[in-house]
C-alpha cells in the first residue's frame, strides 16, 4: 500500500500541560472533510459529555467513601491549591494540525479524582470509532440553524 493512502492522526487528552492520554494512529482512505461533520461534531460532543458525566460520578463515589474525612477536614475538597485555571483539553490532530479542540473545567472535579483519570480500558474503542469516521466518504454536513420567529 502507498505511503500517501495512510494519514497519521493524534488523538490527546490533557489536564492543562499534563497528558493524560496520547496516542498515535494510522486511518487509511483518510477523508480531509470528515473533521467538518455533523458525525464527528457528534461523537466528539458524546464522548466529553460521557466523559463529563465519569468524573462527576467518580466524584460522587470519592465523596461518600470519605464523607468522615471530609466532615473532620473540608480542607479535603479544597481545590483552590493550585493557581488559576485547570481544564482538561481534548486534541485531535492530524499531521500536526489542530482540526478539533475541545476544553472543560477540570476544577469542579476533587483532585483526587481529576489526577486519577484513566481512559486505557475504552481507549480501543475511542480510537477505532474516529478511524471508522475518518476514513468514512458519505457525511452530513447539516447544521441546523435556529429559527427566529
Amino acid at each position: 500500500m502507498r505511503e500517501q493512502d495512510i494519514t497519521k492522526v493524534e488523538f490527546l487528552l490533557m489536564c492543562n500541560d499534563n497528558i493524560v492520554v496520547q496516542r498515535f494512529f494510522n486511518v487509511k482512505g483518510f477523508n480531509k472533510n470528515a473533521h467538518k461533520s455533523e458525525e464527528f461534531y457528534e461523537y466528539i460532543k458524546t464522548f466529553c459529555n460521557e466523559l463529563q458525566y465519569n468524573l462527576k460520578m467518580k466524584s460522587v463515589v470519592y465523596m461518600l467513601d470519605n464523607q468522615y474525612e471530609i466532615s473532620e477536614n473540608p480542607d479535603v475538597l479544597n481545590t483552590s491549591i493550585t493557581e488559576g485555571d485547570e481544564n482538561f483539553n481534548l486534541f485531535i490532530k492530524v499531521e500536526n494540525m489542530t482540526i478539533c479542540h475541545r476544553s472543560f473545567d477540570a476544577k469542579v472535579y476533587p483532585p483526587k479524582v481529576r489526577y486519577t483519570v484513566d481512559l486505557r480500558p475504552r481507549l480501543k474503542t475511542i480510537l477505532s470509532e474516529l478511524t471508522d469516521i475518518f476514513s468514512d466518504k458519505k457525511f452530513n454536513y447539516f447544521y441546523p440553524q435556529f429559527i427566529q420567529n
